[in-house]
């Protein structure tokens, strides 16, 4: 018997939603880690760089400034609240009431008033008038609903005629060569973390999640499969060890997301009625590469700075058409 026959035998997996899986039971789905929104900005950091890239990725793409914008699917609050401060109004739309909730925290400690986050159920139409929005973001979220294409054809509604999408998405292509299965252990709190189990079909676009609740710390289950080589993969997860703690395991789901190519997602765009589709490079790339251009001397680190030097090189490289098959970020024209 594998793990995954005796999971479904032993534990009676319950299938769910994304934000049933795992988003309504965070904290910090980024844990913690955006600057602005969780840290002060830090220019040696390279990371928040690649922050600031993608800011300037999104305002341009959807040509933002002094717009209306919907963010669809926000998690912490990003990009919504760094992009806040460069638009008219933007809103968050997020299925996890959890998500929801952090988000508009967030907001109010920030000070942020023209953002404003809304909870809606995963899978049904989203409650807006047609053509309401002069952009909308989706930054990997739109592979996290039940349907995709079914969201696609409902964020195109609500855009307004000449308005555009901005999508970044996770393709299965990055797992090729060996993380087709994988392991994550994720912190719920001190006392909780989820083991999650990840099945992906790349050929077929799509993968199988399996979230153990553990009454476990996340150091102890860690510790519990590292062991010496302090390092964790999918083989360390077997019956052997899943017997070991069946008695932590509270609760277990399975979820089932497709995730569409960047081919997938064009053709799909094409169908819905996008008059143009531009596949093209990430802004947040560009700032990542440009941090590299500098010394550790010469590099700057003042935001403002930086931002006009992030801002000049994203406008340039986020009209650049890339290749589908490198599966890049997709801009789709209403």
């Amino acid at each position: 018997m594998d793990i995954i026959n005796w999971i479904e035998e032993k534990l009676r997996p319950k299938l769910c939603t994304s934000e049933e899986f795992i988003y309504n039971e965070m904290d910090s789905q980024s844990g913690y880690s955006l600057p602005i929104i969780y840290q002060p900005f830090d220019g040696i950091k390279k990371s928040h760089w690649a922050d600031r890239g993608s800011l300037f990725d999104y305002l341009y793409t959807i040509n933002g400034e002094e717009k209306t914008l919907l963010d669809f699917g926000p998690g912490d609050g990003w990009p919504s609240l760094i992009i806040a401060p460069y638009v008219k109004k933007v809103i968050g739309l997020d299925s996890s009431i959890r998500r929801v909730k952090i988000c508009t925290e967030n907001a109010r400690r920030l000070g942020i008033t023209n953002a404003k986050f809304l909870n809606y159920s995963a899978g049904t139409a989203l409650s807006f008038e047609e053509n309401s929005f002069d952009g909308i973001m989706a930054a990997s979220s739109i592979e996290q609903t039940p349907n995709p294409k079914a969201t696609l054809k409902e964020l195109f509604r609500v855009l307004k005629l000449g308005g555009r999408l901005r999508i970044d998405y996770e393709a299965m292509s990055r797992y090729r060569a060996g993380r087709e299965k994988d392991v994550w252990i994720a912190k719920l709190n001190d006392e909780l973390c989820k083991l999650i189990l990840y099945i992906r079909n790349i050929e077929e676009e799509y993968t199988i999640q399996y979230g153990l609740k553990i009454a476990m710390s996340k150091n102890e289950v860690v510790e519990l499969l590292s062991q010496e080589e302090k390092v964790i993969s999918f083989d360390k997860i077997n019956i052997s060890f899943l017997e070991q703690i069946y008695s932590k395991i509270l609760d277990t789901r399975i979820c089932r997301l497709v995730h569409p190519s960047g081919n997938t997602l064009v053709s799909w765009l094409k169908e819905i009625g996008f008059k143009e589709i531009i596949p093209s490079y990430s802004g947040a790339v560009a700032a990542l590469k440009l941090y590299d251009q500098y010394s550790e001397t010469e590099r700057p680190r003042d935001i403002k700075l930086i931002d006009e030097v992030i801002k000049t090189v994203v406008k340039v490289v986020v009209q650049l058409r890339a290749p589908i098959e490198i599966d890049p970020m997709i801009t789709a024209i209403k």
